[in-house]
Parts: C-alpha cells; sequence; structure tokens
C-alpha cells in the first residue's frame, strides 16, 4: 500500500500534466445558446477565415440546397435543435446555395450513425429534408432513420469533416456558417446567428 502511494505522488505531476495537454488542445463542445466556449485555437484573422473557407470548399463532403448565386456553407449535425431551427430559417430563402457539411458529435453517438447514413441515400439531399421534416424537438433527434447498410466511405466523410472543424475553430460547434460577404471578406458565425435575415443580406453574390 505504501508503494503504491509512493508511485502515485511520482506519477501525478505526469497524469496532471497529460490532462492539461488533453483539455488545451482536444476541447470538444456542443455549440448554442447558453453554452460557454474554449477559446479557438487557430486565431481569428481574416486570413485563418479565408484559409478555413478554402479548406471547407476542397476537403469536405457536403450536400447543396439551393441553386442561388449567393454561397453559405454550414457545418451541422443531423441531431441539434439549433441547426434544425436554422434549416428551417433557410428554407425557401431565395438566391441562395447551402452547403450542409454532415459532422459527428461525442455526446450524440447517434450522430455519427445519422450523418453517414444521409450520406449513404441514393439521394442525400432528399434524406436531409427527410431527417429536418421528421425532427424531434422534444428528444432532440434527427428523423431520417439509420438503417440498412452505411458505407465505409460515408463514416470517412463524416470524420473528415468533423476533424476539419475541430482543426480550424478549435471546437465541434453546430451551427457553424462560413461565407463571404458583400465586402469580399470571408465570415465565420458560429452557434445559431440572433438575425438570420440580417445575416443573410451581408452575402455576397457570386461573380
Amino acid at each position: 500500500m505504501i508503494l503504491f502511494k509512493g508511485a502515485w505522488r511520482r506519477g501525478l505531476p505526469l497524469f496532471s500534466g497529460i490532462l492539461l495537454v488533453l483539455i488545451l488542445f482536444f476541447p470538444i463542445v456542443a455549440k448554442g445558446a447558453g453554452l460557454s466556449d474554449f477559446p479557438d485555437l487557430t486565431g481569428d484573422t481574416p486570413a485563418d477565415r479565408m484559409q478555413f473557407l478554402s479548406k471547407t470548399r476542397r476537403e469536405t463532403t457536403s450536400i447543396a440546397i439551393g441553386h442561388g448565386s449567393r454561397t453559405l456553407w454550414v457545418y451541422f449535425n443531423p441531431d441539434c435543435s439549433y441547426c434544425h431551427r436554422l434549416w428551417k430559417e433557410l428554407s425557401g430563402v431565395s438566391d441562395l446555395t447551402v452547403h450542409w457539411i454532415p459532422v459527428s458529435f461525442s455526446l450524440k453517438p447517434a450522430s455519427m450513425a445519422r450523418s453517414a447514413a444521409i450520406l449513404s441515400a441514393k439521394d442525400p439531399a432528399s434524406a436531409l429534408a427527410e431527417n429536418e421534416d421528421h425532427f424531434d424537438d422534444r428528444r432532440e433527434e434527427g428523423g431520417y432513420p439509420v438503417t440498412g447498410p452505411i458505407s465505409r466511405e460515408a463514416r470517412e466523410s463524416v470524420t473528415k469533416n468533423t476533424m476539419l472543424l475541430r482543426l480550424w475553430t478549435g471546437k465541434v460547434a453546430t451551427p457553424t456558417l462560413l461565407y463571404t460577404d458583400t465586402r469580399g471578406a470571408v465570415q465565420e458565425s458560429i452557434g445559431l446567428p440572433a438575425d438570420i435575415p440580417a445575416l443573410l443580406d451581408t452575402i455576397a453574390t457570386a461573380p
């Protein structure tokens, strides 16, 4: 028993150091109204946001909804009630293309399977619409059924989307929005925007 106590005391500084590294470098946060944030790991400069948008365009797997000349990129969780509210607000908005980028969230284990199932569907856009049309607000659960085989490629795509979001913002926060404004600057909005119509008015039209 004495030897165990001595070993524990000698190992305590090492354990504390490892725990501190995990807290600082791997925060996973569900962003929403009333939830606090960890500091971003990347900073928030115009160059950061421009690079984040560039990587989002090139490296994520998304579902495009709409055919407008204005473009919005949204990292979302199919079991996120704030993402569902954003979906409803954006439905029917003219002259807008929204690229919905599915991610998973550790506190909602089903989100990985549901995100991958939506991407695996024959028509991912229809699957996403079904998820939101049958969203269960009380349970905070998407309405797309997770049945049948889910491709490995789809799971890998969701994992890659999630890792990119965490790498560039320091957290898995949904919804996270990216767009280019009318001044040509890339903007990032984390969480459900307080004034969605006002935000939409600032999105630039593609040349």
